[in-house]
């Protein structure tokens, strides 16, 4: 397994670009077969806008008809290196319609994950992993953060409507994160965009054993345990994990600043790929075991309906869970005493679970 690089995207700047910019310029973006592991590097400003014309361009967006994200007009944001957070004030949303989505596809196309120092609200968020998957497109995005700073979420796309903030905030478009509470936090804490319409991939894996287990689950375990890989993928799954900790993480000798080196090392990116690429295939393989029920649709119900029974007619519902304790995990951010996620798994024998206390 390999990874390959196509580091500018489609509507590239048309001026020279500078030794900083070189390695988000290119040719074209090629759609990766799928299984390859294709992934563009941005972190330029030219860079970015081109990424957002290639999201626009491939994903199924409804027309908007109702936006119920929280509205933040009064954002003050702060710089991303400084530890206050922004002041946000909120406006009252009207009443939901009885339907956001009306779509024949029912897949979620959009898969994020964040890497950073001491990744929460007062640490730093450095790299923004955003992988696109449809029917005849899959990539991998790796936003380089810590370079490009507030203008990752405020530049828009080449129409002038979309940025990575409104598409974040938009519960119209679903996000499917693996145990999202501390990317909110840091998405939030530093840059005032609250995640909506997110799925949390970790709480799928947990309902599809049955909510078992005493700790909750990693994301690595979960790709060498769930997914059917080859002994080759697995092999380089391993690898391209190890050898990016080597580098980054403290207790095997590496430092966390190597996610704000610029270029990033080359084991760096390989390491945020594979947390990225493979989400899809665990999104489908969850799903399955849930009998696909988490869906778009699914989405639609919950934010059109935040006092769902997830005991209808006396059966509980996994999906309902799932996602009630998706939007709670990604609205941790709001609450000014979060200081992190536990570790423990509420749904097993060992709590309750219905006690959200422990997400």
């Amino acid at each position: 397994m390999s990874l390959s690089s196509s580091p500018t995207l489609d509507h590239a700047p048309s001026h020279t670009p500078t030794s900083s910019e070189a390695s988000s310029v290119t040719p074209p973006v090629t759609p990766p077969r799928k299984g390859d592991l294709g992934y563009t590097l941005v972190n330029n400003v030219g860079g970015l806008r081109a990424f957002l014309d290639v999201l626009i361009k491939h994903m199924n967006i409804p027309p908007k008809l109702y936006s119920k994200a929280h509205s933040l007009p009064g954002v003050k944001t702060t710089d991303t290196r400084s530890n206050s957070r922004p002041e946000v004030l909120f406006e009252t949303a009207s009443p939901p319609p009885s339907r956001l989505f009306d779509l024949s596809k029912s897949t979620p196309e959009l898969y994020v994950d964040a890497e950073g120092i001491s990744l929460s609200r007062s640490g730093e968020l450095s790299i923004l992993i955003v992988h696109l998957e449809t029917d005849v497109f899959s990539h991998t995005f790796l936003v380089h953060v810590h370079v490009l700073g507030h203008t990752t979420f405020r530049t828009k796309d080449s129409s002038g409507v979309h940025s990575l903030k409104t598409l974040f905030e938009d519960n119209r478009v679903a996000k499917v994160l693996f145990d999202c509470r501390m990317d909110s936090d840091a998405i939030f804490g530093q840059y005032g965009v609250l995640l909506a319409a997110v799925i949390d991939l970790q709480l799928m894996c947990l309902a599809s054993r049955g909510g078992g287990g005493l700790r909750l689950p990693g994301l690595g375990d979960c790709l060498l345990q769930d997914l059917k890989l080859s002994r080759e993928e697995q092999e380089w799954v391993n690898q391209a994990k190890a050898r990016g900790q080597a580098l980054w993480r403290p207790r095997c000798g590496g430092s966390m600043q190597r996610f704000n080196d610029n270029p990033l090392h080359e084991d760096i990116v390989n390491y945020c790929v594979v947390d990225a690429a493979y989400l899809p295939q665990l999104f489908k393989a969850y799903n399955e075991a849930l009998g696909n029920r988490v869906s778009l649709l699914a989405v639609d119900h919950l934010w059109g309906n935040e006092h769902l029974d997830c005991t209808e007619s006396g059966v509980f519902s996994w999906e309902c869970r799932i996602l009630q304790l998706s939007k709670m995990r990604a609205e941790h951010a709001l609450d000014p005493h979060f200081r992190g996620g536990t570790s423990y798994n509420s749904w097993s024998n060992y709590y309750n679970p219905y006690d959200d206390d422990y997400y």
